[in-house]
């Protein structure tokens, strides 16, 4: 049987994340980790723009300031392809002169600093340790060798540069492997996460859904769903949702001191997975990494999920394969 907690948080994460994904982006026009959004998917290097950072609009020049950050290589004379895909970064394929191919990322999180110095914490905690799978792998900065990994452009933002991983978006294949793989890092997330100061970290745990946003309050909520907007046939809709949330809420709140907490990933789900042959090659896009409940790592994976008409049958070959490799208490698991 499923956790009731863990479905219960799959629900409020269905609700928390679009805050999440905007906190400091309220401009709109982002791209992710893995891409450029569809939105953009046109837009080329010789264009006048390549998308956003923050609420600016960046230039090629401003890709090439970024690259120059990391090779000597004249960026005129270097291929970039913007990718595919995402909701939150600036990305580009690059190919050097000597054929050697990275991942150029412009973050497009509000000039948010310390999150992206995170990320980079907990990936280079990762580094050396035996996985299935890879995970991102940064270059450093010109002439810093075993220092900073990621440099500010001229307008704030942050770039690096990481090397590539071969595979593919899976969808909704590979669900089995991606669930194994899943719980595989949370595991190994549960053992380097001791290395990592949680003050250094500035991601609200999802299960405090009012701390993801400073717009999204009780007050604020109730006062949404309760008003003349959702009146008429909506009203029916409107009740339920608030109804489910508060209880939601309520269930987390009683489970705060309970639970045990570790570093997760935050964001696993299979936008964020690389597959080929089926098998998962890469997991990726660590800026949304917190302390967090250990069990909510896998109610994010089930949460993209959620949505498809065979949902129960994701879930069932997710658990299965989340199962042969990650920890649970029995509190977590029943």
């Amino acid at each position: 049987m499923y956790s009731r907690l863990v479905l219960f948080i799959v629900l409020l994460l269905a609700l928390a994340k679009p805050y999440q994904c905007f906190k400091s982006s309220p401009s709109g026009l982002v791209s992710s980790g893995l891409g450029v959004s569809k939105k953009m998917s046109g837009l080329v290097l010789n264009s006048d723009s390549i998308g956003a950072v923050g609420s600016k609009l960046t230039n090629k020049e401003l890709a090439f300031e970024g690259l120059a950050k990391f090779v000597d290589d004249d960026p005129s004379t270097v291929d970039m392809v913007p990718t595919t895909g995402g909701v939150n970064n600036i990305c580009q394929f690059v190919t050097l002169p000597n054929g050697e191919k990275y991942l150029l990322r412009i973050y497009n999180n509000g000039l948010d600093t310390t999150r992206v110095a995170f990320e980079h914490s907990v990936l280079q905690q990762l580094e050396g340790v035996e996985m299935s799978f890879k995970v991102p792998k940064f270059l450093p900065v010109k002439g810093q060798e075993g220092g900073s990994t990621f440099a500010e452009l001229s307008n704030g933002a942050q770039a690096c540069l990481v090397e590539v991983i071969p595979g593919g978006l899976p969808k909704l294949t590979c669900v089995r492997d991606i669930g194994r793989a899943s719980g595989e890092l949370n595991k190994q997330l549960g053992v380097v996460g001791a290395n990592v100061d949680p003050a250094t970290c500035n991601c609200a745990p999802y299960w405090d859904m009012y701390a993801v946003h400073h717009a999204v309050t009780e007050e604020n909520l109730k006062a949404t769903l309760q008003g003349a907007a959702f009146d008429g046939d909506l009203r029916p809709f409107a009740d339920k949702a608030l109804a489910d949330v508060l209880d939601i809420t309520a269930k987390c709140e009683r489970y705060r001191e309970t639970l045990p907490v570790q570093l997760i990933h935050g964001d696993l789900h299979y936008d964020n997975v690389l597959v080929q042959d089926g098998k998962v090659t890469g997991l990726l896009d660590f800026e949304f990494a917190a302390f967090d409940w250990r069990a909510l790592e896998l109610a994010i994976c089930l949460s993209k999920y959620a949505g498809e008409p065979d949902a129960i049958t994701y879930f069932d070959d997710f658990i299965e394969g989340y199962a042969t490799t990650a920890v649970l208490t029995p509190e977590e698991a029943s």
